[in-house]
C-alpha cells in the first residue's frame, strides 16, 4: 500500500454525479417553494374576496337594519394590497395579480360614490338599509 493515497477515475466520477444530482434537486425545490408561496398569495386573497362577498351577501339577505364590523387585515403575505367593491363584484389588486369575486346585483354605496376602496387595515360598517325607492341597499362606512 502507498503511503500518499490517489482518487481513482471512478470516484471522481461518481463524486461528479452526485455532486450534479444533488445541486439540480436543490434549484427544483427552490423553485417548487417559489411557485407554493406564489400560490399561497393567491389562494389568501381569493379567501379575502370571498369573506366579503359572504358578508355582503348576508347583510343584504338579513334585511334593513342587518350590519356587520369588517376589520381588514394589514397585508397579505407581507404585500399590500387595495380592494374595490362595487354592485357588480368584489375586486383585489394585489403585486401583480388582481381578483375578481362576482355578486347579486346589490345596490352598494359609500354614501355618493358607489365604487368602494376598502384600504388594508381598516375597519368597516357593513349595513342594509332602506333605499328611497323601497329596496335595500348596502352602505359601507369607513369607522
Amino acid at each position: 500500500m502507498d503511503k500518499n493515497g490517489w482518487v481513482t477515475v471512478d470516484f471522481m466520477v461518481a463524486f461528479m454525479i452526485i455532486l450534479l444530482t444533488i445541486t439540480s434537486i436543490i434549484a427544483i425545490i427552490s423553485d417548487r417553494v417559489e411557485t407554493v408561496n406564489s400560490v399561497q398569495e393567491i389562494v389568501e386573497a381569493k379567501i379575502l374576496e370571498e369573506n366579503i362577498v359572504g358578508i355582503i351577501e348576508a347583510v343584504y339577505s338579513g334585511g334593513p337594519g342587518c350590519s356587520y364590523i369588517l376589520k381588514m387585515p394589514s397585508k397579505i403575505r407581507n404585500k399590500s394590497y387595495s380592494i374595490t367593491i362595487n354592485s357588480s363584484g368584489v375586486y383585489i389588486f394585489f403585486g401583480n395579480n388582481i381578483g375578481t369575486e362576482f355578486i347579486n346585483p346589490i345596490r352598494i354605496t359609500e354614501g355618493k360614490h358607489s365604487n368602494i376602496l376598502l384600504e388594508p387595515d381598516k375597519t368597516y360598517n357593513i349595513s342594509n338599509t332602506k333605499f328611497r325607492d323601497n329596496n335595500n341597499e348596502i352602505i359601507v362606512k369607513k369607522i
